[in-house]
């Protein structure tokens, strides 16, 4: 099933921008170009936003940690998503509490850009303060 996703390089951080069909194999896909992203970029932070048609399964919302776990998604990504859809919000935060459980990534789900924005830009300020100069 289609998707489509454009990945920009911001400041400091990558906007994802991803619509379409939920299923297992885009979602490989989507981190996969994601994570390559980061590794040219060297930028680990993320803002995305879904605009997805379907809901993910159940199953596929939790084999998301496999997908993460593939991709080399370590704590170090610092991850804000949106999900536009409210018929798809609820899977969507499974996905993160799936994720946040086994210590993969560092995110959060989000309805409003905005919001999120503002979310990653907090978290990635006080991340710079505790880094040693």
């Amino acid at each position: 099933m289609s998707y489509e996703v454009s990945i920009t390089f911001r400041e400091n951080y990558l906007h994802v921008s991803v619509s379409g069909h939920s299923t297992f194999d885009n979602a490989v896909d989507l981190w996969q170009k994601i994570v390559a992203a980061c590794k040219i970029h060297d930028c680990f932070n993320i803002l995305g936003e879904q605009k997805a048609i379907n809901p993910t399964s159940t199953m596929d919302a939790w084999n998301h940690q496999q997908i993460f776990a593939a991709a080399g998604i370590t704590t170090k990504y610092l991850i804000a998503w949106v999900d536009h859809n409210p018929k798809t919000f609820e899977q969507t935060e499974f996905v993160r509490v799936v994720l946040a459980n086994r210590g993969m990534g560092y995110g959060k789900i989000f309805s409003d850009t905005e919001k999120a924005k503002t979310w990653l830009l907090n978290k990635m300020e006080a991340k710079n303060k505790k880094a040693p100069s």
